[in-house]
């Protein structure tokens, strides 16, 4: 099933199961991505950092030139700490590097991917083979951006010249028994309760709700929600919210006020303490820094 915690972009085209993104929030406003999760492998590297980054529960400061792996069905969320973070990220479907006939790198290195081999969460500068590897990474961005002819063979080559170098250097997690049965549980239980933040969030939801959908007591549950995603539930509820609220700021001409309520807050002021608390500004300054970057940096 489907839910709102699977990220609903298509990445790339049916053709060719590859896109870019560049994220830089025009230095107004902090970068905020929430859990969610896709099918597809995801390669983000980070231009400006620190972000904190969060996989499937474990929380990494990531700071500049750090190169980050999501693996398929992997919850992640990423979390700017300064103005002027930016990332750069590759999403692609692995189907794109299968080959049509059956060789020894086919079966060995291919075919593995992601189900008995994992791409390693983190890859920093103190990696062996970081160098090849950064430099995989300005050539994806580049032929992503300038897209040259045959741009497509270009970035497939390029893709599994990483494969390789990581590869050369022992990076690829193997697969075991207790890594396996450690993320499914996991995954299991966060989406039973990210979907119940998904379709509950305009309501006045209380920990004792979130507790009985999991089955368990509020206490444990608090416990178990705070170790797995770095914060309470109520904090998550809020954020959740409050991104919400962000959209609704960024797509629409809806009053804030408006755009509180229709994010789940009965209480006006009390949204515009937890949107300070989240962007850093007001629900106003915040559409005012979407629409007019430029005046907001001269403090017009």
């Amino acid at each position: 099933m489907k839910t709102d915690f699977e990220e609903k972009v298509i990445h790339g085209s049916f053709l060719f199961p590859f896109q870019y993104f560049h994220s830089h929030r025009n230095s107004t406003v902090k970068i905020l991505v929430p859990c969610h999760w896709h099918e597809n492998t995801e390669i983000l590297f980070i231009e400006n950092g620190p972000l904190q980054i969060i996989i499937d529960g474990i929380s990494f400061t990531g700071n500049t030139g750090d190169i980050f792996f999501f693996n398929p069905e992997r919850f992640h969320q990423i979390n700017g700490t300064k103005l002027d973070n930016s990332y750069y990220s590759f999403v692609f479907s692995l189907s794109m590097l299968d080959f049509q006939t059956e060789d020894y790198t086919q079966a060995a290195l291919i075919r593995p991917l992601c189900r008995e081999r994992w791409f390693p969460s983190r890859v920093s500068s103190e990696t062996p083979g970081y160098p090849e590897l950064l430099q995989i990474m300005h050539t994806l961005r580049d032929l992503s951006v300038n897209r040259p002819a045959a741009f497509q063979l270009l970035i497939k080559a390029e893709l599994y010249r990483l494969i390789a170098i990581l590869e050369q250097h022992g990076l690829f997690l193997l697969e075991s028994s207790q890594i396996s049965r450690s993320h499914s549980q996991t995954a299991l239980r966060l989406k039973e309760v990210l979907q119940y933040v998904a379709e509950h969030y305009q309501e006045n939801i209380t920990l004792e709700q979130a507790a009985s959908v999991m089955h368990m007591t509020p206490k444990y549950f608090s416990n178990y929600f705070s170790s797995t995603f770095h914060i309470s539930f109520v904090q998550y509820l809020n954020r959740y919210r409050i991104e919400k609220a962000c959209l609704l700021l960024q797509t629409t001409d809806m009053p804030v006020m408006e755009a509180g309520f229709e994010a789940g807050y009965e209480n006006f002021s009390y949204f515009i303490r937890r949107f300070k608390e989240f962007q850093g500004c007001t629900p106003s300054d915040y559409r005012k820094r979407l629409n007019h970057p430029e005046a907001w940096k001269a403090g017009l």
